[in-house]
């Protein structure tokens, strides 16, 4: 029956449905599964990234949607440049990130780990009592370590009065005397040197009230802007694994050492863990908090140095949740709903046109219908009734009227089908020719009414011990044939030899008198005793020949086709 459209609803409906998704938020679990992100380090596996690892591990970063490789800090590779040029997605950086920021690099911290810097300048012993005591000393330093040398700088102690020595990353040269001073992370180098018993200073920036940020995760701000959900789920994973760092890091600490590396000893990054605790204060203030002021701050300091303008600004620099998100989705989406509703439209006019022209001959096809439906009722009635009497027929042609078993018509055609299926999958095929024991006297003495019944007496004693899958056909006369496919000639012989003494352990009455009957059979394999119907058949008949010769109530076997030969 003809439809028709309410348009305005259609229009409505379709516009909003297509609006609605289209300017959906989207969830972290929303993401599509088994994104692949790249989170850069800025050193080498150790502790001090333990709350990726756990991340990772725990399943966290999985829940969120990610793979993540977490990659170690290579020569000559920059964290930020990382980051901005796409080869990693996500970094690990420190307060030298606003200086990035400042010289135009977009990149956007996600969350400070270390509320407080690790990075110090470490003297061996008490000969040094002071920072101004590295005047014309040898400091190892790195370039991006601008904390340090804004604290030089605050201590009126400038680069120029210190002899900069390039970085080893190896307290040997602090021990042996190559180097007065290095630089290095509370976290990490004094292990070294407790651990020989080396008496130790350390220079931190706090001292001279410049408290920086320590490790931080940043992404770009390209990222941000392309999805923003996709960056706060990974920040949260990332957050959730350094909760369970710190509250497990033993277990922490055997995973490093297990997958990443034996580095630094378990004792060392056990101390690295009891020293971020210090610096990360995780009773005190939520792991991952960002407080712009401490930002300006530091920036107030480098500007105070020199390192930054004194007019900065440090707009999007921190992640802010709330930032406008990219409408190119939506706009997509609000254009794709347009043309869909157009199209709805368009379609509804064509279908109100084809309705008129269809209402003027609805009531002729429905009194059309009604006829031929009737018609059709009646002839599928007789249609049914035919096909039942061919069934009828077409099995009463393939099966003995009297035992109701296959007769020899269906035997021949199921044989020749089951041995050439034998043939091409490689497996025995059993045939067992049997006969019902002077069946001729019985008739003579008896009558052909007790023949019948021992007929089917014989046919149902050999479908209740015959498998779902064997054949069972009454050959002719007296006489049936039973196939048992993937039966090889002990199964055969042992099947047979049971159906003979269970036809003759079983007497039954008819008419008064007692039945006691036994059965012959001849038991014939292929491919051994035949490789053909006809000669599968002749080499079982032959058997069953020798049956009966040797006195009957017995099983024989066929020959071996070669042996026949012979």
């Amino acid at each position: 029956m003809p439809i028709r459209f309410p348009f305005n609803l259609i229009q409505a409906l379709t516009l909003a449905a297509a609006l609605l998704l289209a300017a959906l938020p989207l969830r972290a679990q929303d993401l599509k599964p088994a994104e692949k992100v790249v989170l850069q380090l800025k050193w080498k596996h150790q502790f001090q990234f333990a709350g990726y690892y756990a991340a990772l591990k725990k399943g966290y970063y999985r829940d969120a949607g990610f793979v993540v490789d977490i990659r170690e800090l290579q020569d000559g590779v920059d964290p930020v440049d990382s980051v901005l040029k796409g080869e990693a997605d996500f970094g690990v950086g420190a307060s030298e990130l606003v200086l990035h920021r400042a010289q135009g690099k977009p990149v956007v911290v996600l969350a400070v780990i270390l509320q407080h810097s690790p990075l110090v300048l470490i003297t061996l012993g008490g000969g040094l009592k002071s920072l101004h005591d590295l005047d014309g000393k040898r400091v190892m330093l790195l370039p991006q370590e601008t904390e340090l040398y804004a604290y030089l700088e605050r201590e009126k102690l400038p680069r120029k009065r210190i002899i900069e020595v390039k970085h080893s990353f190896d307290v040997e040269a602090l021990i042996r005397g190559r180097v007065d001073a290095l630089s290095g992370y509370s976290t990490d180098e004094p292990f070294a040197l407790k651990q020989r018993g080396l008496p130790y200073t350390l220079f931190s920036p706090r001292a001279s009230g410049i408290d920086f940020y320590g490790d931080t995760l940043f992404t770009s701000e390209a990222l941000v802007k392309r999805d923003p959900r996709r960056v706060i789920a990974f920040r949260e994973a990332s957050l959730r694994g350094w909760q369970y760092a710190m509250d497990h890091p033993e277990e922490i600490a055997d995973l490093i050492l297990e997958r990443y590396g034996r580095r630094h000893s378990r004792e060392h990054l056990l101390f690295e863990a009891a020293e971020m605790r210090r610096l990360m204060q995780p009773h005190l203030i939520r792991i991952g908090h960002i407080n712009p002021g401490r930002w300006r701050g530091i920036a107030a300091v480098y500007a105070e140095n020199g390192m930054l303008p004194a007019q900065h600004s440090l707009d999007g620099f921190i992640f802010d949740e709330t930032m406008p998100r990219d409408l190119s989705r939506l706009y997509r989406g609000i254009a794709a709903a347009l043309l869909i509703a157009v199209l709805v439209l368009l379609f509804a006019w064509r279908q109100a046109v084809f309705n008129r022209r269809l209402r003027s001959e609805v009531a002729r096809r429905r009194e059309a219908e009604a006829t031929l439906r009737d018609a059709n009722q009646k002839l599928q009635a007789q249609l049914a009734e035919i096909q039942g009497l061919q069934a009828r027929l077409q099995d009463q042609a393939l099966r003995d009227s009297l035992t109701g078993l296959y007769n020899r018509r269906y035997f021949d055609e199921a044989l020749e089908r089951e041995l050439a299926l034998a043939q091409r999958q490689d497996y025995p095929v059993s045939l067992v020719l049997i006969d019902i024991d002077h069946f001729k006297q019985l008739n003579d003495a008896h009558g052909h009414q007790a023949g019948d019944a021992v007929l089917q007496e014989m046919a149902r004693h050999l479908t209740e011990n015959c498998r779902a899958g064997d054949l069972v056909c009454r050959w002719g006369g007296e006489e049936f044939v039973v196939v048992m496919p993937h039966t090889p000639l002990a199964g055969a012989l042992q099947r047979a030899e049971s159906w003979r003494a269970g036809f003759g352990a079983h007497p039954f009455r008819f008419g008064g008198i007692t039945l006691n009957n036994t059965l012959s059979a001849g038991v014939a394999v292929w491919p051994e005793h035949g490789g053909t119907e006809d000669e599968l058949l002749r080499a079982a008949d032959a058997a069953l020949y020798r049956a009966k010769s040797g006195g009957r109530n017995r099983v024989e076997t066929a020959a071996r086709v070669k042996e026949a030969a012979c």
